[in-house]
């Protein structure tokens, strides 16, 4: 998608990245009918959540940010949990929850593909989004990612503050940013947010970041399966086809390659391990240079990705 076309979102997280504890403690609010906008409930959640009212703030934002809830009541700024949502987070009709405080690094990975694909159009562009789709370095510096941003949005019809852009900056470094101490000391910054797990972008001192390509052995493949049909699911909306090339797998804007940060040998290996998940749907040939990814199913649109996450939760429950 063009750059130009996305509405930028570089605010509304009140600089704080997302915590531990923060996705449990806002999916109860949800569930018990709680605005995730209203200024009314402020203090009731504050209250509820242990939280001072910036934080209060951040969480309702990055709910809706991980696209984990939909809008029922506009008027209202009611919300409800998505499917998924709910087969993660909460208890009920006689089942548990996947992963109900978030426990499994898989959940993280699948939150993270989540709050970073950009879809094929009307996309929301943060600085985070603008790393893991746009961003073609692999070392990182915040001077380089404010002059990348600043650049590729010359064209765009909205103007970024440097002071938005600075702060957002911050706070994507903040939560993805795996750091490397250099003591035995054990540093609270370096757990704030889960998504340091993840290692996707590793700190080595106050200024200079590293975010390789890898084979990522820590993604589940039934993750990568669900993101994966996922982006065909939108390729193919947009192009009508089930073949898609590896290179547009590895690196299209909103591809697993780009957000996971799969390195090409990584990719080819996860696409062997959905060939034998997805008993053969799914499959990719390496053909005299050529490689392409297809599918087999009669519609994909109406293949639904989560039904290949119950195999990871039920062996990691065992």
């Amino acid at each position: 998608m063009s750059i130009e076309t996305t509405t930028l979102k570089f605010s509304g997280h009140q600089t704080f990245p997302i915590r531990y504890g923060w996705i449990y403690k806002i999916i109860q609010e949800v569930a018990n009918g709680e605005s995730l906008s209203s200024s009314s409930n402020v203090e009731k959640q504050m209250q509820s959540m242990g939280m001072g009212k910036n934080m209060v703030l951040s969480v309702r934002h990055w709910i809706r940010a991980l696209s984990l809830v939909t809008c029922v009541d506009n008027a209202k700024q009611l919300y409800k949990l998505t499917p998924l949502a709910e087969q993660l987070f909460t208890n009920g009709d006689g089942r548990a929850a996947y992963d109900e405080y978030l426990d499994k690094i898989g959940t993280t990975w699948l939150l993270h593909w989540l709050l970073q694909s950009m879809p094929s159009n009307n996309g929301e562009l943060n600085a985070a989004r603008f790393f893991f789709n746009y961003f073609n370095g692999i070392k990182v510096k915040k001077e380089v990612l404010v002059l990348e941003v600043n650049n590729a949005l010359t064209n765009h019809e909205k103007e970024l503050t440097e002071a938005t852009l600075s702060k957002d900056i911050d706070c994507f470094l903040q939560m993805y940013a795996h750091k490397s101490l250099q003591s035995n000391k054990v540093n609270e910054d370096s757990f704030a947010s889960p998504f340091t797990e993840l290692e996707l972008l590793k700190q080595e001192d106050s200024k200079n970041y590293l975010a390789e390509l890898t084979k990522r052995p820590t993604l589940p493949i039934e993750v990568f399966t669900f993101a994966l049909i996922d982006f065909m699911k939108r390729k193919q909306k947009d192009s009508n086809t089930s073949t898609l090339s590896f290179d547009s797998l590895l690196k299209d804007v909103g591809s697993p390659g780009r957000i996971f940060r799969l390195s090409s040998s990584g990719l080819s290996d996860k696409l062997d391990e959905v060939e034998a998940l997805t008993d053969g749907k799914i499959s990719w040939t390496d053909t005299q240079g050529l490689r392409q990814v297809q599918h087999s199913f009669s519609d994909i649109s109406d293949i639904i990705p989560e039904q290949y996450l119950k195999s990871y939760y039920i062996s990691e429950g065992k």
